[in-house]
């Protein structure tokens, strides 16, 4: 009873702090028009040669960073197919860091993890508005699981284990040859960091209040295993995460989570069913156990059944938070993407999947 009073007083104290300092909402629309022209002046800038943005388009894909798919035409490089995203302040993980973005595209480029080109970024966003960084475009399609029903199997089965190949890939690189390393901040483990984070962020008023969330994120925090080695983690490692050109995966996107941690955790999210079309195999192709058996050979990285349990049950526990992070972003902080109103409508599953996956973890 005592420990529950605890958890319960954190939700309350945290719920007080935010109520506190909170400001009336105000809505932060990002005017494309004024993005593409600070853009340009930003590219004449770094290239030394004025350059003219031309075929400027918002992209739908992604909840968090705005992204904007362009031509930078200049006489001295011609004209570059690349991306833009920008951390807008009301955003779903608002204040952004461009630095895990950054820091993945400039470690991984030439490795076994195929990642875009890093053109430019801005953490203070000076000349956009907003933090942004810019990369090279890379040609392919981003899967939906839900929508792949027409591809062959054996198709899929040739992405599914190139996907997994990938994982193992990153989770082989030594950290502290990278500025990866950097990331690590202090004593703390990224992983409890990141649940404190999590229950912070499911403590805000505007969060609808799950007593079981409430217990687990505690028991999430006090039961975190050691992890076999510490390792690069994706952090949304999942199917839909990267692009697929010719039956070859080109690039990895959407590092904004990255952090050193243990590698259960990328394994786990990976296969959870709400990204593979509510089916247990990856990519609706792989069964679970001949992804650890793949994963292992590849990595070298024993699977431990215990840790696995633990953050399958994390990944739905992150789930949920990032559920309730999207309603307050469009509720409270006024974020104009329909997406994120409806999300709250998912919790119940999740919180019933949470459950089970608690116990099977306990």
């Amino acid at each position: 009873m005592a420990g529950l009073y605890e958890v319960g007083q954190l939700t309350r104290e945290a719920a007080k702090r935010s109520d506190d300092v909170r400001e009336p909402a105000r809505p932060v629309a990002v005017n494309d028009d004024a993005v593409r022209s600070a853009l340009a002046q930003h590219l004449s800038r770094i290239s030394g040669s004025r350059t003219e943005i031309v075929s400027f388009g918002r992209k739908s894909s992604g909840f968090s960073w705005i992204t904007y798919a362009f031509v930078a035409r200049s006489a001295a490089e011609g004209d570059r197919k690349l991306i833009l995203r920008v951390g807008p302040p009301n955003g779903l993980f608002a204040p952004y860091s461009v630095l895990p973005q950054v820091y993945a595209l400039q470690s991984l480029h030439g490795s076994g993890v195929p990642v875009p080109a890093l053109v430019s970024a801005e953490q203070d966003g000076a000349e956009i508005g907003f933090p942004f960084f810019i990369c090279a475009h890379i040609e392919g399609d981003v899967p939906a699981p839900w929508a792949a029903s027409e591809l062959d199997p054996d198709h899929k089965r040739d992405i599914a284990r190139q996907f997994v190949e990938i994982l193992a890939s990153l989770h082989r690189i030594d950290p502290g040859t990278t500025p990866f390393a950097s990331l690590q901040q202090g004593e703390q483990r990224a992983e409890l960091h990141a649940i404190a984070g999590w229950r912070t962020s499911l403590a805000r008023p505007t969060a609808r209040y799950y007593p079981l969330l409430d217990w687990g994120g505690r028991w999430l925090h006090d039961n975190c295993p050691q992890p076999p080695r510490r390792t690069i983690v994706h952090g949304d490692y999942r199917i839909g995460n990267f692009i697929e050109h010719q039956r070859k995966i080109t690039a990895i996107l959407d590092w904004e989570l990255t952090h050193l941690g243990d590698p259960h955790e990328d394994l786990a999210w990976a296969m959870m069913p709400t990204f593979n079309a509510r089916s247990r195999k990856l990519y609706g192709v792989l069964e679970r156990a001949e992804v650890i058996d793949l994963y292992q050979r590849a990595s070298g990285i024993a699977v431990s059944d215990k840790s696995l349990a633990f953050y399958e049950a994390y990944a739905l526990y992150q789930a949920a938070a990032i559920q309730m992070c999207a309603v307050r972003a469009f509720e409270v902080d006024c974020f104009n993407d329909m997406r994120l109103a409806v999300m709250a409508s998912q919790m119940p599953s999740i919180v019933r999947a949470f459950e089970r996956a608690l116990e099977a973890a306990a």
